[in-house]
């Protein structure tokens, strides 16, 4: 499962946040999970190889596995991410989120009735 991380961290927003994996492997490290950062992976989409192609091949894409993509602290770099995205048609971007109800104001001015390329999930735990 390929997977990318354009930033990293996440601040816990319920009660199915409670056995976080990122907060469980952070701290394993000593990191602190609860800070958003943009990871060094934030432009891979774009990134070619010498030969030309790009880095990242053709194919599903989940996205934002260490973070929350519609999380606050990102608001700053979504706009470059849709851009990637809008870019990569040959690449089918999945976006996990617990914020899915920040999805309409985030998205990118040119949406419409959406990317071919972008599937949604919405994680939920209980009625709360």
């Amino acid at each position: 499962m390929p997977v990318w991380n354009p930033w990293h961290g996440c601040r816990k927003l319920s009660e199915g946040c409670e056995r976080c994996y990122v907060y469980r492997r952070d701290a394993s490290v000593g990191r602190d999970a609860s800070v958003v950062r943009k990871t060094k992976a934030f432009g891979d989409p774009m990134r070619r190889l010498r030969s030309g192609d790009f880095a990242l091949p053709s194919g599903v894409l989940f996205t934002c596995m260490t973070s929350d993509f519609f999380i606050e602290e990102a608001d700053a770099w979504r706009a470059d991410v849709w851009a990637m995205i809008a870019a990569r048609k040959d690449i089918c971007f999945h976006i996990i989120t617990k914020r899915i109800v920040r999805a309409s104001e985030c998205l990118p001015s040119d949406w419409g009735a959406g990317y071919e390329n972008v599937r949604f999930g919405c994680t939920v735990e209980n009625a709360k």
